[in-house]
């Protein structure tokens, strides 16, 4: 998003075509939020991982404003700002262009949470991670860097400025690649750790790979490519299909990933409610049969 092509675009029309995948973008992604809220809640309430004391509000609250979920409003919000005026000004471009690239952040940052999630999986409450202290703190930390990197190419580009835009660009390539080295050797050597629900969303995050790599090369291409590259008024194609048809799959695989991480069917809640029952038993009668003993 170079200033160059910003200035160019101020100037131009958003074509008819962007504004209908402005309009797909606000469809999808509501339908998107609409309906992970609902699951994200029972996930939260069923398999509560975070140190607070556990309440539907808190419950509500992490799904309303879950990765995906941030991401959702970020589409929505910069899709409504192309539909609302058909002439946008410099100022209005720039707030647009940024909010495309910024939706890049929730996406690297769910891969990590959906990842700490496998190593939660089927456990209830806090610290019960089946990862090492170090694999957890790698999973934590990529996503400093990850900001870092996406704010200086956005500022880079903004001010023109290539220096800040090839460093950020340079750390975000960097991350990705260690991500994906992570998360391959977490897919071959958790099959013994974790269980299987666990191991099974992990493979499923290692699908999503592909596809986030193709949307983090339409990030690069936004600040070093072509204009047709641009996302106000370049090529309809190359939006739908390496912006948000990307999102759109990279977001359904890590939704269910974490759903296969988290189960919440009402058989699985209640064999756990039964073991834990059954387990409750065994300590209750184990004193009695000793002093029987």
């Amino acid at each position: 998003m170079s200033a160059s092509i910003i200035s160019r675009a101020a100037d131009a029309l958003i074509s008819p075509g962007r504004r209908d995948i402005a309009i797909a973008e606000i469809v999808l992604f509501s339908i998107i939020h609409v309906t992970q809220i609902p699951l994200r809640y029972m996930q939260e309430w069923r398999y509560w991982h975070h140190d607070k004391r556990q309440s539907p509000g808190r419950c509500y609250f992490y799904s309303w404003w879950s990765m995906v979920g941030l991401l959702a409003q970020i589409r929505i919000a910069s899709s409504a700002m192309i539909l609302s005026t058909s002439h946008p000004n410099k100022s209005m471009f720039i707030a647009e262009s940024a909010l495309q690239n910024v939706g890049l952040s929730p996406l690297l940052f769910e891969v990590s949470l959906v990842l700490l999630a496998c190593g939660q999986s089927g456990e209830f409450g806090p610290g019960k991670s089946k990862y090492s202290k170090p694999l957890r703190f790698a999973l934590h930390g990529f996503r400093f860097p990850i900001v870092i990197a996406i704010v200086l190419a956005i500022v880079g580009g903004i001010i023109d400025n290539p220096t800040l835009g090839k460093v950020g660009s340079a750390i975000l390539i960097v991350i990705f690649v260690f991500v994906c080295g992570l998360v391959v050797w977490l897919a071959v050597n958790s099959r013994s750790t974790l269980p299987v629900e666990g191991h099974h969303g992990i493979l499923i995050v290692l699908l999503a790979l592909p596809f986030l790599l193709i949307r983090i090369v339409y990030f690069l291409l936004l600040e070093y490519g072509s204009p047709k590259f641009n996302p106000a008024t370049g090529s309809v194609s190359a939006l739908a299909g390496m912006g948000l048809l990307m999102e759109i799959f990279v977001v359904t695989l890590l939704l269910t990933a974490r759903a296969v991480a988290m189960p919440i069917c009402l058989g699985h809640t209640k064999q756990h409610m039964e073991s834990d029952d059954e387990d409750q038993a065994v300590n209750t009668e184990t004193p009695y049969n000793q002093s029987l003993a």
